[in-house]
């Protein structure tokens, strides 16, 4: 009596390609700091890029950089742009004056 062993042997053959095929998967890298220079102004106690997007810079430590003594003024910010629109402050913030543009809807 023989044994038909094609089944077994199929099912071998498919969890070993599906192993390998595991193994040439690259692990997800995360994209570096990317070295930026935003310029806008501060409204309501948040920072308003030129382009119309609201950033909230914070130190290194996580804290956010506190905007009330530039309300109303034009301000650069110089730092790290990190993914998830994080940003992080690199350089003391340069007060440009007051801010002559109205704040985007």
């Amino acid at each position: 009596m023989s044994v038909n062993r094609r089944p077994f042997t199929n099912g071998l053959i498919a969890i070993l390609a599906a192993a390998s095929g595991l193994l040439l998967i690259a692990p997800a890298t995360a994209s570096k700091p990317v070295p930026r220079t935003i310029t806008g102004c501060v409204f309501s106690g948040t920072f308003v890029s030129s382009d119309g997007y609201d950033i909230h810079p914070r130190h290194a430590d996580g804290r956010e950089v506190d905007l009330g003594s530039f309300e109303g003024h034009q301000v650069t910010i110089s730092g790290d742009l990190l993914p998830g629109d994080a940003f992080i402050v690199k350089k003391p913030l340069r007060d440009a004056g007051r801010c002559t543009i109205m704040r985007p809807r």
